[in-house]
């Protein structure tokens, strides 16, 4: 008897045991069961089955005009989520319960804008996929070009190439003469240089859209020369260098239009070739004094705080250019030599370093432009060619790694600048 029962017992843990190994298998294929479902229900919902009394909503976006490719676009449908897609491209939203929902682009570059109806209503029904487009239009744009001006056509006339490109992109003709160094706003979508023309015989400050498109004449000085125009970081101002004939001239900062020009160096000395602090309350600027070497000075843009920053018995500074970060200044310099070399020094001015060391007689670097990122500078130099030749480099900002990026033979590429728009 004693022996019958410890068999029932045995074969009751046996079967308990059994019983509870089944269990856990079914608890384990519940639990990957559950997993798959909650991974299918948060996955992308474009490639989800139509559940019953829901629809699909095929949103489809065209672009257009001078940049056709954008960053991509952000929508949000009511009630429902958010999605992005790129430009000219098409997104369906599945299982969206029947029902009207406002489909509103939420989400777009600065340059672009919306040219058909925003937000649009729509109408999702069951098992139907309903259809909305949205046209967009986009300014053209320099993303990591430089722009330059050069003759290799036979005038000068502005262009522009990528840093790993040396393919001119000649900027539409225009009827101005005399073009000198281009600037790019800093959204990349125009550009600001000096020309004369159209009854205008003395330099004035132009804009135009960065194709060539909307061409405007900002300074309409009939009295005296406007040059070297620099954007301030929001865009909203240009500095720029004006001066009666034979004169010397000052600082002046004017809007973005045109309007509201002020002097704000005012000195009776020469001011010259402004830049922008990456902070935007000051800029930097060469100064002119007879008898003694050309030096860099800053000054806040109300025309207040002016110091001198870089300034030498015997070395010449000039054509500085901030770093896009405004840790640095580059310029053009003479430290070690009699020629003309692109330096750099600490924001504040501190350990000028030259980082071209070319030093031969009549060869020259003159006016230097960061790239977007700071890790790259261009200028332009005839150290490759004949001595009234010029070309327009890129180098590591360090100076290694140089780079004739047009390489002229009888014509000359100069006054470089690198959009900061990467």
């Amino acid at each position: 008897m004693h022996s019958d029962t410890n068999k029932n017992r045995i074969n009751r843990n046996l079967k308990s045991g059994i019983l509870r190994r089944q269990v856990i298998r079914l608890i384990a294929f519940a639990a990957i069961l559950c997993t798959a479902q909650l991974f299918t229900a948060c996955s992308d919902s474009s490639s989800a089955a139509d559940d019953p009394g829901s629809g699909s909503l095929l949103v489809s976006v065209v672009t257009s005009g001078g940049d056709t490719s954008p960053a991509g676009y952000e929508f949000m449908v009511q009630g429902v989520g958010s999605f992005s897609t790129d430009a000219n491209q098409e997104y369906t939203y599945r299982n969206i319960p029947e029902g009207s929902y406002n489909v509103e682009l939420t989400q777009l570059s600065s340059h672009c804008s919306v040219t058909s109806q925003n937000p649009q209503m729509v109408q999702i029904t069951s098992r139907n996929t309903t259809n909305v487009s949205f046209e967009i239009e986009c300014k053209a744009i320099l993303r990591d070009r430089i722009v330059y001006q050069s003759n290799h056509e036979g005038s000068w006339s502005i262009y522009s190439s990528s840093s790993d490109d040396a393919a001119k992109t000649r900027i539409p003709e225009f009827n101005v003469s005399g073009v000198w160094r281009p600037s790019i706003s800093p959204d990349g979508t125009r550009i600001a240089f000096t020309a004369t023309g159209q009854g205008f015989p003395r330099q004035q400050i132009w804009i135009m859209d960065a194709d060539g498109t909307n061409f405007v004449n900002l300074t309409r000085d009939t009295q005296a020369h406007s040059e070297f125009p620099s954007w301030s970081p929001d865009g909203s101002k240009i500095a720029y260098h004006r001066y009666a004939p034979n004169g010397e001239g000052d600082i002046y900062v004017m809007n973005a239009d045109g309007t509201g020009r002020t002097n704000i160096t005012n000195s009776s000395i020469g001011d010259w070739w402004p830049t922008w602090h990456p902070d935007g309350d000051r800029l930097a600027f060469h100064s002119i004094v007879a008898g003694s070497p050309v030096y860099i000075s800053t000054i806040n843009g109300d025309g207040s705080g002016r110091q001198e920053l870089l300034r030498s018995s015997s070395t010449f500074f000039r054509n500085p250019s901030w770093s896009p970060d405004g840790s640095k200044l580059a310029f053009q310099c003479n430290i070690n030599s009699n020629i003309w070399e692109i330096c750099v020094s600490n924001e504040d001015g501190s350990d000028p370093q030259n980082i071209t060391n070319l030093a031969q007689a009549g060869r020259q670097h003159r006016v230097v432009s960061w790239s977007p990122d700071g890790s790259m500078l261009t200028f332009d130099s005839n150290r490759a060619g004949q001595e009234n030749t010029y070309d327009v480099f890129i180098m590591n900002a360090n100076g290694s790694g140089l780079v004739n990026l047009t390489n002229n033979s009888n014509s000359s590429s100069i006054t470089p600048f690198w959009s900061p728009i990467e």
